[in-house]
């Protein structure tokens, strides 16, 4: 074949590449646009947890790919990777039951392989989680120093970026530190969240500060009392709608060994629910924020009884007095 006829065809070869390679990045810049405009505040709407969980699932590794071809989506990333995470860690729950149940009917072999499973859970949940820290230090930088210039469009990432920094650190030890998530990023995820408004933010800031005091109680200022604290954050979580203060709050409660605080914590979400919708813009947080309580109310009820919370007894006890339970109505008997 003459040299010109090689050279021509070699010159074709290189155009049709190249022109897969730009229909492919512009693939991904669409792509992009369209998580982050159209996808998260969508899922943000929803209100099927599992349907979420399948779409960060399957959609994540999909829109990453196109980083071999554009630019890390470090924001999209945050969100997608932080609700996969949380996806893994309500696996790794079940799992935790699964444990106490084999437990209580002394089937040794089931309980072990169920604490096997769990670990590994919290470690799937754990690695997610970081990387969307991760991908917030890649936006904005690490927090716990200065704060960044954030507009009001993006400060819903950093806050879901700390806020996953902070569940990292957190699944990580519970699986017996698999993923190695380096522990300063607890700390660095309480002073990053003093960087936006408590009010708007529903409570966050202060109530992850609150618990911080009381893990720490040396840290607390003089005549503080951290869990006066932390209700406050609740009270300003009811009012908006999205009641992650109230997770952080059973959360803290429950890891301190305060059971009098958790069972007023849980009750007092409970009843939270049945008094202020959730916000609609921030639908699946709330029930996010819901289904972390009901799993520690779950833990509580099989340690107990064997089996988890009854159906629609979320902030009942199984040792609860007459005057404590949910009175009987009548009408509802009578179909009225």
């Amino acid at each position: 074949m003459p040299f010109i006829s090689r050279l021509l065809l070699s010159a074709l070869a290189l155009s049709a590449l190249s022109g897969c390679s730009t229909i492919y990045r512009t693939t991904g810049w669409f792509a992009y646009d369209y998580t982050e405009d159209y996808a998260i505040p969508y899922t943000m709407k929803g209100s099927d947890p599992e349907m979420v969980c399948g779409l960060t699932s399957s959609m994540t590794p999909a829109l990453m790919s196109f980083t071999e071809l554009t630019y890390s989506p470090d924001r999209a990333a945050i969100t997608m990777y932080m609700m996969a995470g949380s996806c893994a860690e309500e696996k790794a729950h079940e799992e935790a039951l699964a444990y106490l149940r084999a437990f209580r009917a002394q089937n040794v072999n089931e309980a072990r392989d169920a604490r096997i499973r769990e670990k590994r859970r919290f470690a799937v949940a754990a690695a997610r989680q970081y990387q969307a820290y991760r991908h917030m230090v890649a936006e904005f930088g690490e927090p716990g120093a200065d704060c960044p210039a954030l507009d009001d469009d993006e400060e819903i990432y950093w806050v879901l970026g700390t806020i996953a920094g902070m569940q990292s650190v957190m699944s990580d030890l519970r699986s017996q530190s698999a993923v190695n998530v380096p522990k300063d990023i607890a700390m660095k995820s309480v002073r990053g969240l003093q960087c936006v408004d408590n009010e708007r933010w529903w409570g966050l800031p202060q109530a992850l500060q609150a618990g911080i005091w009381v893990m720490m109680p040396d840290t607390a200022p003089k005549g503080v009392d951290p869990w006066q604290e932390m209700k406050d954050a609740s009270r300003i979580a009811t009012a908006s709608g999205v009641r992650m203060a109230h997770a952080i709050e059973v959360v803290i409660a429950d890891g301190s060994g305060n059971s009098v605080q958790l069972r007023d914590a849980i009750r007092r979400h409970a009843d939270s629910l049945h008094s202020v919708p959730s916000d609609p813009d921030y639908r699946m947080m709330d029930i996010m924020a819901d289904r972390q309580i009901l799993a520690v109310s779950d833990r509580l009820w099989t340690e107990a009884t064997g089996s988890r919370t009854p159906a629609g007894e979320l902030g009942t006890f199984w040792d609860d007095t007459p005057a404590q339970l949910n009175p009987l109505d009548i009408d509802d008997l009578l179909g009225e």
